[in-house]
């Protein structure tokens, strides 16, 4: 077992960064960092600073919640927060401390 970070960013569907969607800009940078476990998340009900976003039919919004997550060695996602920050604006961060641990073919539960 290993320890590490996860590292959560709070988007919405419309941020942009370094005139690209926030999305893909993110992506990009935790790839540069040497990130490789990064997911990116769509929330389909949200309330932030700007309201409540939904996708009920009352509400058709087109700013719905992005969550982009990656886990990894806290030595790898402090390096690539490190780099992120100059891009990162007004985002929302979020990091605590996880236990890593990969089950396989090596942990004799096959």
């Amino acid at each position: 077992m290993t320890e590490g970070l996860c590292l959560r960013i709070y988007l919405t569907e419309s941020s942009r960064i370094d005139g690209k969607p926030a999305t893909v800009a993110i992506l990009e940078l935790c790839k540069q960092s040497g990130l490789c476990g990064v997911s990116v998340l769509r929330g389909i009900e949200g309330m932030g600073e700007h309201g409540v976003h939904s996708v009920s039919f009352l509400s058709l919004s087109s700013d719905l919640p992005i969550l982009v997550e990656a886990i990894d060695t806290t030595e790898r996602i402090s390096q690539a927060l490190e780099q992120m920050k100059p891009h990162l604006g007004q985002c929302l961060v979020a990091t605590w401390p996880v236990s890593l641990m990969r089950y396989g073919d090596d942990d004799g539960n096959d």
